[in-house]
């Protein structure tokens, strides 16, 4: 029989699951470490919940990730560039077969604006070393594709955006106000970067600061 190549994801702050029609074998296993060669060269990772992918990391050796899929939420709830930061500063140094990355910037509204714009988030993905390709989507500011390029030795191809593409009006709205960030100089963000909760009064003291 034949299986799906060994694809995880980590979408909820605790745990994962394997794409469907993976080796039961592989899923069976308490660890990948234990894993025959004739059953696993390498493994896909699609995350969005750093913590997840790093209590995984505990017991599984990051040299077998061959593809990285990075998908950045826009929500309340998401993980602060921080966490992502541990999660990359540890695959920049253990994953040394990462293939192909990929990385998608979520953003919904004047609210949920995701971590597109944030320094602290591009500098940390940066780190990482890929070795083939890097595609990259969504919403991001103006100089991160630049910025990758430079760091990484790889250009970013943006598969939505080509001429007559509607989200080619959509990126340029969003990047909007963000030449002034420099991953190359700063390192922190701005208080209007990442997404921040807050209550009324909160609100209040950040519109006259």
């Amino acid at each position: 029989m034949m299986y799906s190549p060994p694809y995880i994801f980590f979408h909820r702050q605790k745990g994962y699951y394997w794409k469907e029609g993976t080796d039961p074998t592989l899923q069976n296993l308490s660890t990948l470490n234990d894993a025959p060669d004739d059953l696993l060269q390498s493994v896909a990772i699609n995350v969005s919940q750093p913590d997840a992918l790093m209590t995984w990391l505990k017991t599984n050796n990051a040299a077998v990730i061959s593809d990285l899929t990075v998908f950045v939420d826009a929500t309340d709830a998401a993980p602060s560039p921080q966490r992502w930061c541990v999660l990359f500063d540890q695959l920049q140094r253990e994953a040394t077969n990462i293939q192909n990355l990929s990385v998608y910037w979520d953003s919904e509204g004047p609210i949920h604006t995701g971590l597109g714009k944030s320094v602290v988030f591009i500098r940390g993905l940066a780190q990482l070393k890929v070795k083939r390709s890097l595609e990259i989507g969504g919403f991001y500011a103006m100089h991160w594709p630049r910025y990758l390029e430079e760091k990484m030795a790889l250009k970013p191809v943006d598969k939505n955006i080509f001429p007559g593409s509607p989200w080619v009006g959509m990126l340029k709205k969003y990047q909007r106000g963000t030449e002034s960030r420099n991953p190359w100089v700063n390192t922190e963000d701005g208080w209007w970067d990442v997404p921040r909760r807050m209550d009324f009064t909160d609100l209040l003291k950040s519109l006259h600061s």
